[in-house]
């Protein structure tokens, strides 16, 4: 099985936060079998989780840590990974923005 991970780090977005996005696939004949897509909020030398979406457990959930550490079950995908993998990559593409932002609003009413 092929492994591939990838990091892009994106630096003064939001007032100068640092963000980390990482995409983590394993492939079997051209299928993916795996992955993860993790974001995270850079705090020091911390990671701060934002939102995941990831097949560990046996199938495919998310979380946005903004509403909830809870995962939330996409069985829409039907474990077809492939077209799972790139919707929740282009969703996050589309949104990290303002997830950080509604995820840093979360925070400061918890405080």
């Amino acid at each position: 099985m092929e492994k591939e991970f990838h990091t892009i780090e994106i630096k003064e977005v939001l007032g100068g936060d640092v963000v980390r996005l990482d995409f983590r696939w394993k492939l079997e004949k051209g299928k993916i079998k795996e992955f993860a897509i993790n974001l995270g909020l850079l705090e020091g030398e911390k990671s701060i989780d934002v939102f995941r979406a990831d097949t560990a457990h046996g199938y495919l959930h998310e979380q946005r840590f903004w509403i909830s550490p809870k995962p939330k079950s996409l069985e829409l995908f039907d474990s077809d990974f492939n077209t799972a993998f790139i919707e929740k990559k282009r969703e996050v593409f589309e949104n990290y923005e303002r997830w950080l932002r509604l995820f840093k609003e979360a925070r400061k009413r918890m405080k």
